[in-house]
């Protein structure tokens, strides 16, 4: 059984319901002197079986976990990185390697979906991609495209359903307020438990090149979308905030644009922190990418305010960084989701029209 999806949901709230009511017919029942300890096990098998229905709710809604490899740790935090030091070789540079014949349909989350090796970082991870309505009405146009990227921990695929990507989209076209986008969900976590911080890490995976170079190459070899750096934006929220706004400023080459929802701006990890590039504001300070960013920040949630203000304040020409700061709510897809269309709308500015 799945760790995401409704089975496991009705399991828990079936027996998280039936948890109390067996513990009210056995009640009277047990007597003696194992009666008291027979009662104490009744009433931690009712609050077992209530935390047990809130955990799965929370992550069958935030997708913090996306398997029971996941959810234990099985798949491991060192040897998964020495494979990846040991590993074959990068591939040449030219074509990527498909392990699939071609991208296949995932209906769960209304997408494509493929497991590619990188050509050049090697990383071998699996890729969703979103194309719009009119990527089928218009067989010859070729479309912009905005890679997302989800937080820590967490799963590409929740851009497509709790956070609602596809649908927002969609109602800010319906209002004219933005443009078709094929929307392309790389894995990030490409070691299971370990944040890199869309880094590549010294001796270890080139996360960085992974979603820059190779999804780039990935994408654009099986769809038609635009190749210029013009027509690339990005997007994550929280962690992947950090990591749409750094890809953007470290690879102007590729991204005209990066959208960071509630995101941070300096590496959290004390190891990545010290590798050049980890600290935003010195790369906007001193590199001066030209590259525009929107960053957008809650006031109810501690930190984002200040951490906008901050790489506001290092920007120089040419880049350029636009703020969007709401003054109510907290640090989840509610607030995140209730941004995009803005944000989509933003990117319409920005970004390469479909040609």
């Amino acid at each position: 059984m799945s760790l995401l999806g409704w089975p496991l949901l009705v399991l828990s709230i079936v027996l998280a319901l039936a948890a109390p009511v067996g513990c009210t017919l056995l009640w009277g029942r047990v007597r003696g002197m194992a009666a008291w300890p027979a009662r104490i096990v009744l009433i931690l098998l009712c609050q077992v079986t209530a935390v047990l229905l809130a955990g799965i709710g929370l992550n069958d809604h935030f997708q913090f976990f996306a398997s029971w490899d996941d959810l234990i740790g099985q798949n491991g935090a060192d040897a998964p990185i020495q494979q990846q030091n040991g590993g074959p070789p990068p591939l040449a540079r030219g074509l990527s390697k498909r392990l699939r014949n071609d991208f296949r349909p995932d209906r769960k989350d209304q997408a494509l979906s493929a497991e590619l090796v990188g050509a050049r970082s090697g990383i071998r991870s699996r890729i969703w991609v979103w194309l719009p309505p009119q990527y089928h009405r218009y067989p010859q146009q070729r479309f912009p495209v905005v890679e997302l990227f989800p937080g820590f921990p967490g799963i590409p695929i929740t851009w497509f359903h709790t956070m609602q990507g596809p649908k927002r989209l969609q109602e800010a076209m319906k209002k004219g307020a933005a443009q078709p986008y094929i929307l392309v969900a790389p894995t990030m976590t490409v070691v299971p438990g370990h944040d890199t911080e869309c880094t590549d890490v010294p001796r270890g995976p080139k996360v960085a090149t992974w979603l820059t170079d190779d999804v780039r190459r990935i994408v654009t070899e099986n769809f038609r979308a635009l190749p210029g750096r013009d027509a690339w934006g990005t997007m994550g929220y929280s962690t992947g905030g950090y990591c749409a706004a750094r890809l953007a400023a470290e690879h102007p080459r590729l991204f005209r644009a990066g959208v960071s929802l509630s995101g941070y701006f300096t590496a959290s990890n004390p190891a990545l922190a010290r590798l050049p590039g980890a600290d935003l504001p010195t790369v906007l300070r001193t590199r001066h990418p030209a590259v525009n960013l929107l960053l957008t920040a809650s006031r109810q949630d501690p930190g984002t305010t200040a951490a906008v203000t901050t790489m506001a304040q290092a920007a120089r020409p040419p880049s350029t960084v636009y703020t969007y700061i709401v003054p109510r709510g907290g640090h989840n897809t509610g607030v995140w989701t209730a941004m995009l269309p803005k944000c989509f709308q933003w990117l319409t500015t920005q970004l390469t029209h479909a040609a």
